[in-house]
C-alpha cells in the first residue's frame, strides 16, 4: 500500500493546537488576579469559563494531533498488507475541506472517518451516545470526544463529490467509520454508514468491489491530485463514468 500523508498541514495543526491551549491556560491563569477586584468578580467568572473552554478545546487538538500512534498511523498498520493498486492519503485537502483519510482503490474511493474513544458507543434513532457516568464525563471533557461521525461523513462525502466532478472524475465514493481505540464497544441501530472496530477494516476494504474501468493511470492521477500536484486535465476514460454515491450500511 502506498501512503499520502500531508505532514505540513499536522504540523500547522500541532502549533494552533499548542497555542489555543497555552491562551485558555493564560486565561485561566488571569482570571486570579481579577478576582482579588471586587468589582471585577462577573468579568472573572466570564474569563474563567472562556479560559476553561479554550483551554479544552487546545487540549482535545493537542491530544489529537501529538499522541502517538495518531488515528492515520493507525490506520495505516491496520491496512499494511494491501497492495501497490491501494493508496491511503490523510489530510487531503478537495478546496471545500480537509478529508482526514481516503482510501483510492480499485473500486473507486473509500471515505473513512475515524473516532480514537474508548468506552460504549451507541447510535439510536440517529442519536450517537458515549455510555458514561457523569465524573468519567466530566474527566474525559479534555479529550476525544465522539461527535456526530453520520454528520461527518455526510460533508465528507459531498466534499469528495464536488472536488471529483471539478477534476472530471466520477468513480464509486464508500464510507465507513472506523474506531480504533481497541477498547471500544458499540451498539449501533440502523446504521447509514458501516461502522467498524480497526481489526475489521482490511476485510472491510476487501470486500469493496473492483471496477476494472478504474484503471491505473486513474488512480494514479486522482492520487496526485489529492497529493496536490499541479496537474493539466484528467484522462479522458473519465468522461464516459457516471457513478453514484454508495452509502454501504454494515
Amino acid at each position: 500500500m502506498k501512503i499520502v500523508r500531508h505532514d505540513a498541514y499536522i504540523a500547522k495543526r500541532k502549533r494552533r493546537a499548542l497555542i489555543l491551549a497555552i491562551v485558555g491556560f493564560l486565561l485561566l491563569i488571569g482570571t486570579l488576579f481579577l478576582a482579588v477586584n471586587p468589582s471585577l468578580i462577573l468579568p472573572s467568572y466570564l474569563a474563567m469559563l472562556f479560559g476553561f473552554v479554550v483551554f479544552n478545546i487546545g487540549m482535545q487538538q493537542v491530544g489529537k494531533w501529538s499522541r502517538s500512534p495518531r488515528n492515520d498511523q493507525v490506520i495505516d498498520h491496520r491496512l499494511k498488507s494491501l497492495s501497490d493498486r491501494y493508496t491511503v492519503v490523510h489530510y487531503a485537502d478537495t478546496g471545500a475541506k480537509r478529508i482526514d483519510h481516503l482510501l483510492v482503490h480499485p473500486g473507486g474511493v473509500a471515505v473513512l472517518v475515524s473516532r480514537e474513544i474508548d468506552g460504549s458507543i451507541e447510535r439510536v434513532k440517529n442519536k450517537w451516545r458515549r455510555r458514561s457516568g457523569g465524573l468519567r464525563r466530566f474527566l474525559t471533557f479534555s479529550g476525544p470526544q465522539l461527535g456526530d461521525p453520520d454528520l461527518e461523513m455526510d460533508g465528507n462525502i459531498k466534499a469528495v463529490e464536488a472536488f471529483l466532478e471539478s477534476n472530471q472524475l466520477e468513480v464509486d465514493v464508500d464510507g465507513a467509520i472506523v474506531f480504533v481505540h481497541p477498547g471500544t464497544e458499540f451498539d449501533i441501530e440502523d446504521p447509514v454508514y458501516p461502522v467498524l472496530h480497526g481489526d475489521e477494516l482490511l476485510q472491510f476494504v476487501n470486500s469493496l468491489p473492483v471496477d476494472p474501468s478504474f484503471g491505473t493511470k486513474e488512480r494514479e492521477h486522482l492520487v496526485s491530485l489529492l497529493r496536490g500536484d499541479d496537474l493539466p486535465s484528467a484522462p479522458s476514460a473519465s468522461s464516459s463514468r457516471r457513478r453514484p454515491v454508495k452509502r454501504r450500511a454494515a
